[in-house]
């Protein structure tokens, strides 16, 4: 196999991607001397809307259409009241006290996370998952996981708290593993998307400048609700298939019970 068509070398290429265009606008924002919390979402806004009609074009130009990428619809299911109640838990942090806070801040925070929740679900919920989905199920949904972790390592770069990026990091992986896991399941990369979106909208929206036990409370509660929905998907994923094969193989032998 070339390397320019090993799954893992392009979703190594598709982790820098999904880097690209944050960083493009995290430049201009530096040069210019950008200091609006409004104009700085804006100009983010843009980049990343760019970053999106490019990873579209990439999957339009695959191998793949779209309704493979997990363009379809799913079927709501109890776990979304579970993800639910892990979101509104951030607003016991209170919302923000920025000074900025506005109806335009909100509308141009709003435009910027869900083009942020279409951008890295298409590259790592879509493309990353699909190439890696080659090399089996189980290593697509933890290859995705693990690069989508790595990925906010940038956050370091840009001289954030250490504490609570190391938290964002672990929560970022916990997400993607999720988030993979989801699409395994229902096929649909919909619901990930419009999650990725509203966990943004409502972090920036409660988000304080200096982190307290609260937020960091909050952050380990998320993150223990998603290893929950992490086992419980993977149990549901895999176990199943695994009882399959045993009832399978034990075909025709007398039943036993423990």
């Amino acid at each position: 196999m070339k390397m320019k068509n090993s799954p893992i070398f392009l979703s190594i290429l598709l982790t820098l991607l999904a880097l690209v265009f944050p960083m493009i606008a995290g430049v201009i924002v530096t040069v210019k001397n950008i200091s609006s919390l409004s104009s700085i979402f804006l100009i983010q806004f843009i980049a990343t809307a760019g970053g999106v009609l490019v990873t579209l074009w990439i999957m339009k130009k695959s191998k793949f259409s779209f309704q493979d990428f997990g363009f379809r619809k799913f079927k709501a299911e109890a776990w979304i009241a579970v993800i639910v109640v892990s979101e509104l838990v951030a607003f016991l942090n209170g919302i923000t006290d920025n000074d900025v806070f506005s109806a335009q801040y909100v509308l141009i925070l709003f435009l910027f996370v869900i083009a942020v929740g279409f951008y890295e679900e298409l590259i790592f919920r879509g493309l990353i998952f699909k190439y890696l989905s080659a090399k089996g199920l189980k290593v697509a949904i933890l290859g995705s996981s693990i690069l989508f972790g790595i990925g906010h390592l940038a956050n370091l770069a840009s001289g954030a708290d250490l504490l609570m990026t190391l938290l964002q990091i672990t929560y970022a992986f916990l997400f993607g593993l999720v988030c993979a896991e989801i699409v395994a399941k229902t096929k649909s990369i919909i619901f990930p998307i419009v999650w990725h979106a509203t966990h943004d909208f409502f972090a920036f929206l409660t988000d304080k400048s200096e982190p307290d036990v609260l937020a960091i409370s909050i952050y380990v509660f998320q993150c223990i609700l998603l290893i929950g929905l992490a086992i419980y998907f993977w149990k549901a994923l895999f176990t199943k298939k695994d009882k399959a094969g045993a009832v399978i193989i034990n075909k025709g032998k007398p039943k036993s019970y423990v």
